[in-house]
């Protein structure tokens, strides 16, 4: 037979998993700087082959200037459409 998880397993079990989430999306956060750096001086080398890697240009994507948008719904009175997201999770770490 299974045995039920106590009160105090259960906040011990999430608070691991809370503070396994709060070290994966920093590191997540560290890594997503890290690339952006790389890619920063990637943009400065030539488009060619070196060595077994290859440096090309993609196709550049048409995206919405939200800004623009947003400027051309305050000169003509009009409300910006909006839409509600899924609240974010904030993890913090709650020093003794």
């Amino acid at each position: 037979m299974a045995q039920r998880e106590t009160a105090a397993q259960k906040r011990n079990r999430i608070a691991m998993l809370l503070a396994d989430y709060d070290a994966r999306s920093r590191d997540l956060r560290k890594l997503t700087k890290d690339v952006d750096t790389l890619k920063e001086q990637i943009r400065e080398i030539p488009a060619g082959t070196y060595g077994e890697w290859t440096r090309a240009e993609g196709t550049p994507r048409t995206i919405v200037d939200h800004a623009a948008v947003k400027k051309y719904f305050a000169e003509h009175g009009a409300e910006l459409p909006t839409k509600t997201t899924e609240a974010p999770i904030i993890v913090t770490h709650q020093a003794k």
